[in-house]
C-alpha cells in the first residue's frame, strides 16, 4: 500500500513539474508577444520573463525531488506531456493555428506516454 501511495506521489510531482514547465513556456511567449522587437536583454525587463524563470525554478526543484524517487527512464518521458499542454494552451491563449498533422503527432506522444506509464 505504501509503495502504491509513493508511486502516486511521484506521478503527481512529475505532472506538477510538467505543468510548471508549460506555464513557464507560456509566460515566455507572452513576454515576447508584448515586446516583439525587444532584444533578449530587453526582455529581461518584462515581468512575464521573471515570473517564467521563477516558475521554471520551481519546476526544477520539483524535478530534483522526483529524480530522488523515480527511475529517470520512467519519469523523463512523462515530461513530454508538456507538448500537448503547450499546444492546446497556445491555441487558447495565443490563437495559434495548429495543423492537423501536428495534432496527430501530439496524439502519438500522449499514447506513448500512457504506454510508458503502464510499465
Amino acid at each position: 500500500m505504501e509503495q502504491q501511495q509513493s508511486r502516486w506521489t511521484v506521478l503527481v510531482a512529475v505532472l506538477f513539474s510538467v505543468a510548471l514547465n508549460a506555464a513557464g513556456q507560456l509566460l515566455f511567449k507572452a513576454a515576447r508577444i508584448a515586446q516583439p522587437h525587444a532584444s533578449v536583454m530587453q526582455l529581461f525587463l518584462q515581468p512575464d520573463v521573471w515570473f517564467g524563470l521563477l516558475i521554471y525554478g520551481l519546476s526544477s526543484i520539483s524535478w530534483l525531488w522526483v529524480l530522488a524517487r523515480a527511475q529517470l527512464s520512467l519519469a523523463y518521458p512523462i515530461l513530454s506531456l508538456t507538448f500537448p499542454i503547450v499546444l492546446g494552451l497556445s491555441v487558447l491563449f495565443f490563437a495559434e493555428a495548429i495543423a492537423p498533422l501536428r495534432w496527430v503527432g501530439v496524439g502519438v506522444i500522449v499514447v506513448g506516454v500512457s504506454l510508458l506509464a503502464r510499465t
